[in-house]
């Protein structure tokens, strides 16, 4: 192991001691950085695994009873008498089933150390920083929750700002970008699409931060009429604070926007453009019920499509026809959303062979096993599909009937990917029937959570003691930009893998962990 390693190992063990929710931050903030990998006595690891492995051990040692208990100051019966005091983890129950899940997932696997690792990475490590995130950043009466969700989302923030100047550099030659995708660009990342994938789902975020920064600064002043409330505005230059924290997150905003255009991530172009949705229609129309119940019911709708999406494509939409405009860009639209591109074409060659596959062996029930996809799906695959690239409706008869010349210029070949590149399938192939339907589960109750959180911070900002509480904390914001990350997380998952990676499944439980702070009393 590199003396660097050692060092920072030290030197990061030493300041979670001292300050364990700068440390934290700095895993938000450092998402990408299991990019960085290296061996601990012949194991492998990452900066961020290290990082987060130490935080939450500082965390057991030092802000729960688990020391006293190995000192034999604290038993067993206290921990029973204690418990009906403490608040219940929410989402407990699931996180506990994805636990036991996921490990028949690693049997099944037989054990393999490529089946540990993923459990370890996407699994268990994710939980653990839900769990800190949870406990380190929990509301007090003192702080309230407008800290804490400071101290969360804006290491996210400025971890997007780091990749989005990679990728700019990038796009400008200052910086290597992989040949095989240019000029897309990939961030640190070797591929575009995962740019796209970790950027997608913080523009909502972002979007709603902003509008929580402008609303607060208009009310402010329109309470800033009294002399005393005009004092304390000059006096702290809230206004110039305001603006100025405004102005550097737009920045990030257009950014990040600008960087998943160059990288060509459709997906994601299509999920953040309905997650943001969200945010201005209900910023322009928010004491309309009506418009509640209608996105909740929209909402439920997506979630849907998205279950059986895999399906649709490939049994409603016909094959080979074609909606044919005299605009090129609305052939070019239309096709790149009924999948009839040739990225599209191969996702629904996967997703056929992943149903083959999944036929035999029990795979309907227990999936292949954590990291078995690739080695199970081989029988089934084909190396390569033809590919109607005139859009000819002609095309199946003159691939039957025509030369090999013919055959030859339209075959395209296909590798075997890691995932089906569908997040029900996703979920499905390496968790089994009982894993997906939990994620499915702790989707649908993530978005229950946040509407109706949203309608319980409406009634209390439309009654006369709410304005000044809102210049501290315009909760309502942040709800709808959560429920615009996990949109723009399933509606880009049709086509990709929004979880099974280092940084998106911890990305994916600390979503999840904000949206649970929304619910938690403050502690006093």
């Amino acid at each position: 192991m590199d003396l660097f390693i050692v060092l920072f190992i030290i030197l990061f063990f030493i300041t979670a001691i001292r300050e364990l929710e700068w440390t934290v931050m700095l895993i938000l903030a450092g998402l990408p950085l299991y990019l960085i990998r290296f061996k601990i006595f012949g194991l492998p690891s990452t900066v961020l695994e290290i990082m987060i492995l130490i935080n939450f051990t500082v965390w057991l040692f030092t802000r729960t009873e688990f020391k006293n208990f190995f000192q034999g100051k604290y038993k067993i019966k206290d921990y029973f008498k204690n418990r009906a005091k403490r608040i219940k983890y929410p989402f407990g129950n699931e996180i506990i089933a994805l636990l036991a899940i996921s490990f028949i997932s690693i049997v099944i696997a037989g054990f393999s150390s490529a089946s540990l690792g993923i459990w370890k990475a996407y699994f268990f490590e994710p939980l653990l920083v839900f769990i800190l995130v949870l406990n380190v950043f929990k509301p007090s009466s003192d702080t309230g929750l407008g800290l804490s969700l400071r101290r969360i989302l804006w290491p996210l923030f400025f971890s997007a700002l780091a990749v989005s100047i990679i990728a700019v550099m990038q796009k400008f030659g200052f910086l290597y970008s992989p040949e095989n995708f240019w000029p897309r660009v990939t961030g640190p990342w070797l591929y575009p699409n995962a740019l796209g994938l970790f950027l997608g789902p913080l523009l909502p975020l972002m979007a709603a931060y902003i509008m929580m920064l402008i609303f607060n600064f208009i009310i402010f002043l329109g309470f800033a009429r009294s002399r005393e409330a005009m004092t304390i505005f000059k006096q702290y230059k809230i206004n110039k604070f305001l603006i100025l924290k405004t102005f550097f997150l737009l920045i990030i905003f257009i950014l990040s926007i600008a960087v998943i255009f160059y990288a060509r991530s459709e997906g994601a172009i299509i999920g953040a453009i309905i997650g943001l949705i969200l945010i201005p229609v209900f910023t322009l129309r928010k004491k309309s019920k009506l418009l509640i119940s209608v996105s909740r019911s929209g909402v439920l709708v997506i979630l849907i499509f998205v279950i059986f999406s895999s399906v649709f494509f490939l049994k409603v939409i016909p094959e080979h026809k074609y909606i044919n405009s005299d605009y090129n860009i609305v052939n070019y639209a239309t096709d790149k959303l009924l999948l009839k591109d040739f990225s599209g074409e191969v996702r629904k060659q996967q997703w056929r062979e992943t149903f083959q596959m999944m036929k035999s062996d029990w795979r309907w029930l227990f999936g292949t096993g954590l990291s078995r996809y690739q080695i199970s799906v081989k029988t089934d695959h084909q190396e390569g599909i033809f590919f109607n690239k005139e859009r000819d409706p002609d095309f199946r008869r003159k691939i039957v009937w025509f030369d090999e010349k013919y055959k030859a210029e339209h075959w395209q070949p296909v590798e075997i990917y890691m995932y089906p590149h569908n997040i029900i399938l996703n979920f499905w192939t390496e968790l089994g029937l009982a894993g997906v339907l939990l994620f499915v589960w702790i989707i649908g109750k993530y978005f229950y959570i946040g509407f109706k959180q949203y309608k319980a911070n409406l009634q209390i900002s439309n009654t006369r003691d709410a304005n000044a509480s809102n210049f501290n904390n315009a909760n309502r914001f942040i709800i709808l930009g959560l429920i615009g990350a996990m949109l723009v997380i399933i509606i880009h998952g049709i086509v990709d893998v929004p979880y099974f990676k280092n940084d998106l499944s911890v990305m994916f439980w600390v979503l999840i962990a904000v949206m649970s702070l929304m619910n938690l009393p403050k502690e006093s």
